[in-house]
């Protein structure tokens, strides 16, 4: 039984003539049956992931494999997200879907962030907590709702100021090519660009831009570092 200082509220599910759970997308994706207990009353985890358009994509799951709730809603739609956010932090769950094939390419090329509810703590990729007291945890649902949207403005102003002028574009074709640029060596290749690959993977806001070729070129970036990475892997594992 989740934390007993949540109380479900039916009523709040109802968003006019439509049912939240009618936003549970994990039917369409295909439905499967784990290989180990989804033992969704210990731990679980919700993904959320930012798409075109201000929209955000809410994923829950005992581990981040099998999930059971698959949403798409406007970023800023905090009364839905707020009904999203209490199914998938205490809801219960009898069906799950895989990532692979069809709901993984959904999550790539995007900014994606994790919240991890364990007991009664509660991990948030925001910078403030959520408080476990008994009184507060009624209010999860909305504190993650409000935080998808919050933290959605303050990147795509980061976002703002890479984009001025252009100038930014430049810097990131210049990594684009050192990214690209091989020796034979996978091993050195990858070690020697390790600082680069920080660098650009701390950079992950770029998901979000609004300029087509600022956001082209990162996910470019993004790609070469996964090729490098499993050239590295596959000589050194």
């Amino acid at each position: 039984m989740w934390f007993q200082g949540f109380q479900k509220h039916s009523n709040g599910r109802e968003q006019g003539k439509r049912s939240i759970y009618d936003l549970n997308q994990v039917v369409r994706f295909g439905t499967v049956r784990p290989g180990y207990p989804q033992d969704l009353s210990a731990r679980r985890v919700i993904d959320f992931a930012y798409l075109p358009h201000d929209e955000v994509l809410i994923l829950a799951s005992m581990d981040g494999q099998y999930p059971c709730w698959v949403s798409r809603t406007g970023v800023h739609d905090i009364e839905t997200n707020t009904a999203v956010a209490n199914e998938a932090l205490f809801g219960d769950f009898s069906t799950f879907t895989s990532l692979f094939p069809k709901l993984n390419p959904l999550m790539q090329d995007r900014y994606r962030r994790r919240f991890t509810l364990s007991g009664t703590d509660i991990r948030t990729p925001f910078d403030y907590g959520f408080s476990s007291e008994p009184g507060q945890i009624k209010y999860w649902g909305q504190h993650m709702a409000r935080g998808i949207s919050s933290h959605y403005l303050s990147i795509k102003e980061v976002c703002r100021y890479r984009e001025l002028d252009g100038q930014y574009l430049g810097f990131l074709r210049s990594y684009l090519g050192m990214l690209e640029s091989r020796t034979g060596d996978a091993v050195a290749d990858y070690e020697g660009k390790r600082a680069l690959i920080e660098l650009v993977t701390g950079e992950d806001y770029l998901f979000v831009s609004d300029d087509e070729a600022i956001r082209s070129t990162y996910v470019k970036m993004r790609h070469e570092i996964g090729e490098l990475y499993n050239a590295y892997m596959t000589i050194v594992r």
